[in-house]
């Protein structure tokens, strides 16, 4: 019998819907160790994120103030959550402390899994924070991805966890830098497997994690790890770099957790016992000390709890050490990697808390300015006197360091520098730093686009536990603008070592042009706004002013700075007769 099978065809209803996209699985084989990495993929932006994979041991019990232990990719691993943030106090809520000592994570975010090419260049993102806050997870990279970048987060323990010294073999401090060491050999080793490329990996941080990146760089531990440096609001000679007076910390820590300070064996077996929530209580009531002691100056520039120290040569363990020599000696005698450098700062990095929380503060001060100063050297309306204290501490605090950084590196290899100028800030990205004394002290309301509102351009902003924060923004062309622009310049200095720009022209196009390497002949940077400029002379009068250079100050376009010094100079001899 034969049988008419016919297919049936159904009029109407809807298409079904298409499978669901399969979750990406990263396969590693390296030393006999097999690994599945479980991650995922976002069809919406288009990339792949691999959360909260462990590149060390939890750092615990008798492990806390040691250096980290690694942790190889063995078996399966699931990387669809993020890692705990590393203990801190809560931005808003100071007595309430937030995350885990077991918090050595990062995270992978790649556009694409391993194919037959060399893989992309690869940043690792050092988030800032003072050395005390901060999580790896609270920036969203998808702006980077877009331009086909591999990006690592990575964490490191934070305050006395992570940087509490006193100099000796048994507590030499630094182990917080240790930690990103550690990160960063693991993306060294494991990153082929995710798309990137291990010879092209760039150190990419801001504030203090701009710092960290320069310490990772000169170590002579981490040497040929780097092809390149971002600095973003941050260098070595950086103010906020290194803790000062370690010695002075560690006693404060240890008598205010009931601790021995008389002998360090004892101090630490007691601190390792101390629990994690009075720990960080500590180190926040240290800051509140020193910031009431030293005043408003001090909170905007320096450390104010524990943080990366030099170690010196020998720790006494025939362990080697991190930092054995002063940054200043490091730049001048060239002891650092032929690698390029990306630096730039904020065009008013502090005048967000000099106008906010400062402002009374700073306003009592002026009374106080003898008068031949008020006449000659401050303007005579209140907002332009404090607009001038902002002006000058910008330049001392975070311009000087960053010329003087460019200048030194461009000796040995190249160097560029950037100003981000653009004054309209943004709702959204605003509260990476918060709790950070240069950011809290800022109003909500204040128009002033200061220190870190530029993070607002690079990345979508998440709490610290990588929560979305739903923050919506109305769309203003000229921000979306200024992003892509910032971004674009990051990801061409990432795979080529020089950042190239997009001009606009009359028309609205875009065209590349070619970002001059900075010299201490012309100081060439670069003004990012809008429509950004190549500008010459780096703040040229103010940095002769802050770094003595003759040369600067006796030219005819400084003779205001040079009646300055006149008036200071006379001042001084009539005080000597």
């Amino acid at each position: 019998m034969n049988i008419n099978y016919q297919q049936k065809r159904i009029v109407g209803g809807r298409t079904a819907a298409p499978p669901p996209v399969d979750d990406p699985i990263v396969y590693v084989t390296r030393n006999e160790r097999q690994a599945r990495i479980h991650g995922i993929r976002d069809p919406n932006k288009g990339f792949y994120v691999f959360r909260g994979i462990r590149f060390g041991l939890p750092p615990v019990g008798r492990y806390r103030f040691q250096r980290p232990r690694p942790l190889y990719l063995k078996g399966e691993i699931n990387a669809t959550q993020w890692g705990s943030p590393c203990p801190q106090p809560n931005n808003i809520n100071g007595q309430k402390i937030e995350g885990s000592e077991d918090c050595l994570f990062l995270n992978v975010f790649t556009p694409m899994l391993p194919d037959s090419s060399d893989g992309y260049p690869v940043l690792i993102w050092i988030h800032g924070g003072g050395f005390r806050r901060g999580s790896a997870c609270q920036y969203d990279m998808r702006n980077l991805i877009k331009k086909k970048l591999v990006v690592v987060s990575i964490q490191y323990r934070l305050g006395s966890l992570g940087f509490l010294s006193l100099g000796t073999k048994e507590l030499p401090g630094n182990n917080g830098i240790f930690d990103m060491m550690l990160a960063v050999k693991w993306v060294k080793n494991y990153i082929e497997y995710f798309g990137g490329n291990p010879k092209k990996i760039i150190a990419f941080g801001h504030g203090t994690g701009a710092s960290a990146a320069f310490m990772l760089a000169l170590s002579k531990l981490s040497k040929n790890n780097f092809s390149g440096l971002i600095a973003m609001s941050g260098s070595i000679l950086s103010h906020f770099a290194f803790d000062k007076n370690p010695a002075s910390t560690a006693q404060y820590v240890a008598s205010n957790n009931g601790c021995p300070t008389n002998n360090t064996v004892e101090m630490i077996r007691c601190l390792q016992q101390i629990p994690v929530d009075k720990l960080i209580q500590v180190d926040s009531n240290l800051e509140t000390v020193r910031s009431a002691i030293q005043g408003f100056i001090s909170s905007l520039s320096t450390l104010l709890g524990p943080g990366p120290v030099i170690e010196g040569n020998d720790d006494g363990r025939s362990l080697p050490n991190f930092i054995t020599n002063t940054p200043e000696d490091t730049l001048k005698i060239g002891d650092f990697p032929s690698v390029p450098l990306l630096i730039g700062v904020m065009n008013n990095e502090v005048g967000g808390a000099i106008f906010g929380d400062y402002k009374t503060e700073i306003e009592n001060k002026l009374r106080t300015v003898p008068n031949f100063v008020n006449e000659h050297l401050i303007p005579t309306n209140n907002s332009a006197h404090i607009a001038k204290i902002a002006e000058a501490m910008g330049d001392s605090l975070y311009n000087v360091p960053a010329f003087l950084t460019a200048n030194h590196w461009a000796k040995k290899s190249e160097s560029f520098l950037y100003s981000f100028d653009h004054k309209k800030t943004r709702k959204c990205g605003k509260t990476f730093l918060s709790g950070l004394p240069i950011v809290k002290a800022k109003h909500a309301s204040d128009a002033i686009i200061s220190h870190g509102d530029d993070l607002g351009y690079i990345f979508k902003e998440n709490t610290i536990f990588g929560e979305p924060t739903h923050c919506i923004e109305e769309l203003n062309e000229e921000n979306e603008r200024v992003e892509n622009i910032f971004t674009n310049l990051i990801a061409e200095f990432a795979k080529s070592g020089k950042p190239n720009i997009t001009f606009s022209s009359q028309n609205d196009t875009l065209f590349p042009n070619i970002f001059p390497k900075f010299s201490d002949e012309i100081n060439p940077f670069i003004s990012i706004t809008s429509t950004p400029r190549i500008i010459e002379q780096f703040r040229y009068c103010e940095i002769g002013m802050w770094t003595g250079l003759a040369k600067r100050l006796q030219s005819t376009s400084c003779n205001f700075f040079k009646s300055t010094v006149d008036i200071v100079d006379n001042t001084q001899k009539q005080e000597d007769i």
